[in-house]
């Protein structure tokens, strides 16, 4: 009867925390997308002015879905995972080195693509710091490792 306990007890603790599993796959997908766009669509420009936009609407878009996913799991007791604020960091990582390989003239980017490289930069920098931010300094709360 206890293995059976138990063995419902890790099942449910592995599935606790959904909102920062969304977070670690926005941020994977963020990480990824930018990459793949910028290296297969070098010197990209659109043809129509109201494209310009979109970037700063996908921006705005992961930036309100990540906090309010932060705050969801602010306002809950317990243990906070680490994962999530490393991973929020692999965004501005890709940014940088896509902004390296521009500068030593390995990629071509043309001014929408250094319009989209820079909210992909800001908007997951705010999104990291943010979660340093909200997680370890309002919450006073410190990492902690389960032993159980």
């Amino acid at each position: 009867m206890v293995a059976v306990e138990g063995g419902t007890h890790e099942r449910a603790r592995k599935v606790a925390h959904p909102e920062e599993s969304v977070s670690i796959i926005m941020a994977l997908a963020a990480t990824v997308g930018s990459l793949v766009f910028f290296w297969l669509a070098p010197g990209y420009s659109p043809q129509h002015g109201i494209i310009w936009a979109v970037p700063g609407w996908i921006a705005s878009i992961y930036l309100f879905l990540q906090i309010l996913f932060l705050l969801v799991s602010a306002t809950q007791i317990r243990t906070l995972g680490v994962l999530d604020t490393i991973i929020a960091i692999f965004p501005v990582v890709a940014g940088f080195v896509l902004v390296s390989e521009w500068l030593i003239g390995h990629i071509p980017f043309s001014g929408f693509q250094l319009n989209a490289l820079a909210m992909v930069i800001c908007t997951s920098l705010a999104e990291f710091l943010l979660t340093v931010w909200i997680r370890f300094v309002l919450n006073r709360r410190t990492i902690s490792i389960d032993a159980n």
